[in-house]
């Protein structure tokens, strides 16, 4: 539960329950809306409105989540349309990743910068874009899908059908296949103690090996901040923003992520112009989208 000025005023939140089907999980999602509402002391009926962030491909002017592929069942769901008329509420449907940006340019690391560009660093690589303070949405609703801008061409492959995306370099799931499908190589020490202790090797395993001179670990590192480095150096150039900003779990990593990408951004950049942006850090974690969802609602609100 959010007020205007981007406070949270309540939290909480339920399992999604995805496997019982759309029908299941909206009424759950019209469940948690009045739960909040009841820890802050106030009806849900009072609320002047309702922002959903979703997993898309959607179409955002009808409000219809075309086929959410980690969502069972989830095709030409009018989901938008049936949470207004579950909760009697106005809803707006954005996408989840922009409505992270959108959080983050309102009350979190953008600091209300006109021009941000958010990276989410997860499992995958998602994004959003603002621009003159509004979410880039393009004309199919899929501006900012960052992780398949192709920083290495003819390079890994990547799930999406293409080679060489970002995500299939900074993605915590490529980092981990890789690092698995590397070892039998004969590189990677460290790393081999660990996937025999736990059958598995998480991003953190990498990032720490590579502090300590695995081989392996260094190089899978490397690629990944360089592939991001890569992709800050295109978003100066066709968007010209004034802040990138790093989320996501992989972002954790914190000052060890941030000065490892400057470091290969900065011999990258023109020297024609100095108008690099700020790279920086997302504040708001996984309140983000939330947030920000509450945040355009109020926005579009604003202008009727």
């Amino acid at each position: 539960l959010v007020n205007d000025r981007g406070d949270v005023l309540a939290r909480t939140s339920m399992k999604t329950e995805a496997e019982r089907g759309p029908t299941h999980v909206i009424q759950r999602m019209c469940d948690v809306a009045k739960k909040v509402c009841e820890l802050n002391g106030c009806p849900l009926q009072s609320v002047v409105g309702i922002g959903i962030g979703s997993p898309g491909p959607m179409n955002i002017r009808t409000g219809t989540i075309i086929n959410a592929a980690n969502l069972l069942g989830w095709i030409n769901i009018p989901l938008r349309d049936q949470i207004r008329e579950l909760t009697g509420r106005p809803a707006v449907l954005q996408n989840d990743a922009n409505t992270a940006a959108y959080g983050e340019y309102w009350v979190g690391a953008g600091d209300r910068v006109n021009h941000l560009v958010l990276l989410t660093l997860g499992t995958g690589v998602g994004g959003g874009i603002i621009c003159d303070g509004e979410i880039i949405q393009g004309h199919f609703d899929n501006a900012g899908e960052l992780g398949h801008m192709i920083v290495f061409p003819d390079g890994r492959p990547c799930k999406c059908g293409q080679r060489g995306c970002l995500e299939a370099y900074a993605g915590g799931y490529y980092i981990t296949q890789e690092a698995v499908r590397l070892l039998s190589n004969g590189k990677g020490r460290e790393l081999r103690q660990i996937y025999k202790q736990k059958n598995r090797i998480d991003v953190p395993d990498v990032i720490e090996a590579a502090q300590r001179g695995d081989e392996l670990a260094i190089q899978l590192w490397d690629q990944a901040c360089l592939a991001i480095a890569i992709s800050c150096v295109n978003f100066q150039h066709t968007l010209n923003p004034e802040r990138i900003v790093l989320g996501g779990g992989i972002a954790a990593a914190g000052q060890k992520l941030l000065n490892q990408i400057i470091d290969k951004y900065n011999p990258l950049v023109w020297k024609l112009a100095d108008d690099r942006p700020k790279i920086c850090l997302a504040s708001l974690g996984g309140e983000a989208g939330a947030i920000g969802a509450a945040g355009w609602f109020w926005h579009l609100h604003q202008q009727n």
